[in-house]
């Protein structure tokens, strides 16, 4: 009798500390890897929790994701402007990917009406492909543990390619948060390989080179984008890193019926100054959220 009794309680007790365990797993602080029981591979017919639409939210949260060399610097400064300058934005979350693809979360989506979420990159110069990888696996878990189910993306520079790249390589949409609406901030859409001068380069050869343009036909067809560019002296230098053509690019890629451009002029015009300039906010606000800043 106690040795079968002791043959039911083992495997119970197993059970219950695996379940625990599943269940903290991704609570502030902790880490889902690459290659963990999160890949988007694995979590097909997993439940997601609700929604943040269905706890009350008002708003999709935003994402926003920095480019080359950039960290928490490169948007800290921006989203405390828009929480404020403007009524609704707040910053609500901070994704960490490292190298090997883990994603941290630190904080959480609760009553913001329009909630801000950052992604950092702690190895911020990877290629356009393995940023892309890592997009994929950290949305997947925002989808699945976070509830979001929709969501908008703000990028700037390079962070635009590689975001561009993930949404080339979804495989299964219902593993992933829907992107409603996104601003791109001088991404580099004409770059092939890296900073380099592409200007000799014709329209057509361009098409014929990226990797972006070829696989375009698999990027929603009813997603709203903002591509923002940047004008120091000329439209010949552009921002000073991404020209004119190359922030546009990407009218190339993206439905024209739902696309549109805006340049900036000015000093502040320059590329690594764009995400710093109020009047991209108040651009990135009004196509987002319809809102003007306050007073």
């Amino acid at each position: 009798m106690k040795k079968s009794i002791l043959l039911w309680f083992v495997p119970a007790l197993l059970f219950g500390v695996s379940f625990y365990l599943a269940g903290h797993f991704l609570e502030k602080g902790k880490s889902a890897s690459l290659d963990g029981d999160l890949g988007a591979d694995q979590i097909e017919g997993r439940q997601a929790v609700a929604s943040v639409q269905e706890r009350g939210g008002k708003y999709v949260p935003t994402v926003f994701i920095h480019g080359w060399k950039g960290g928490e610097r490169s948007f800290r400064t921006m989203l405390d402007r828009l929480s404020h300058r403007f009524d609704g934005p707040e910053k609500a979350m901070v994704v960490r990917i490292d190298p090997d693809g883990k994603v941290m979360i630190s904080g959480r989506i609760r009553d913001q009406a329009m909630p801000l979420v950052q992604v950092i990159f702690m190895e911020n110069h990877a290629s356009m492909q393995r940023q892309g990888t890592w997009l994929r696996h950290a949305f997947s878990i925002l989808k699945n543990r976070e509830g979001i189910a929709r969501m908008n993306v703000v990028s700037h520079s390079m962070g635009g390619k590689a975001f561009t790249y993930y949404l080339e390589s979804i495989e299964n949409p219902n593993h992933y948060p829907v992107t409603e609406k996104y601003v791109a901030i001088a991404a580099p859409f004409d770059w092939i390989d890296g900073p380099l001068d592409d200007s000799a380069y014709t329209i057509d050869q361009l098409k014929t080179k990226s990797v972006l343009y070829q696989n375009r036909g698999r990027i929603q067809k009813d997603l709203n984008v903002l591509a923002i560019a940047g004008v120091m002296k000329n439209h010949k230098d552009g921002d000073g890193v991404v020209s004119i053509r190359g922030a546009f690019f990407g009218k190339y890629f993206f439905d024209p019926a739902s696309y549109a451009e805006k340049i900036v002029y000015g000093p502040e015009a320059q590329h690594s100054r764009l995400h710093e300039n109020p009047e991209v906010d108040k651009l990135v606000a009004q196509f987002l959220w319809g809102i003007q800043p306050k007073g």
